[in-house]
């Protein structure tokens, strides 16, 4: 059995188009377990912020801790499984950017409880919509879904503003998280 030139082509092309649906796809499965991580902290803590309001600020200090603690986790296990610790040095540095950033122009900014509320989801959204574009649609679709849903919390949930991104924000951060496993 002889394969011609264009064969071959296709051949390569066909194998090419496998290769880079299995990244994608190992890539989604990474991502999956921070928004697990994240979507869980922040149910409990914008729950705890509607139900515990004088408790808040301490539960979500070890809310926070946790999550941090967490991806440092999450990303060292993944880096077990290629032996590349130069990733984790960056993943952290990348986090403490994220984190520095958005403590920065969150505190610079004379935001009320209701912006102060929406600016991280709405962050983590732009975040993730600009990963989707290098790793996938459906992650930036994703991203968008949580960005415009938080922006409805905002403008219609009024007074129940916590409990809304506790469901929206970290319960669809969970199901996310079950949407890029499959």
């Amino acid at each position: 059995m002889t394969v011609d030139r264009e064969e071959a082509s296709a051949l390569l092309s066909d194998v090419e188009g496998i290769e880079s649906r299995v990244r994608q796809l190992l890539t989604y499965a990474s991502v999956s377990d921070y928004l697990f991580l994240w979507g869980t902290i922040w149910f409990f803590g914008f729950t705890a912020n509607f139900f515990f309001r004088p408790f808040s600020g301490p539960l979500w200090l070890g809310l926070q801790i946790a999550g941090l603690l967490g991806t440092v986790l999450i990303v060292r296990s993944h880096v077990v499984q290629t032996q590349n610790w130069f990733v984790v040095a960056r993943a952290a540095l990348s986090v403490l950017a994220i984190v520095g950033f958005g403590t920065f122009w969150s505190s610079l900014l004379d935001m009320g409880w209701r912006e102060q509320v929406t600016f991280w989801p709405t962050f983590l959204s732009f975040l993730l919509f600009l990963f989707g574009l290098w790793v996938g649609r459906a992650m930036s679709f994703y991203a968008l879904l949580l960005f415009a849903l938080s922006l409805a919390g905002y403008y219609f949930a009024g007074e129940y503003l916590h409990l809304w991104m506790a469901i929206v924000v970290g319960g669809g951060m969970i199901a996310g998280g079950v949407w890029l496993r499959r």
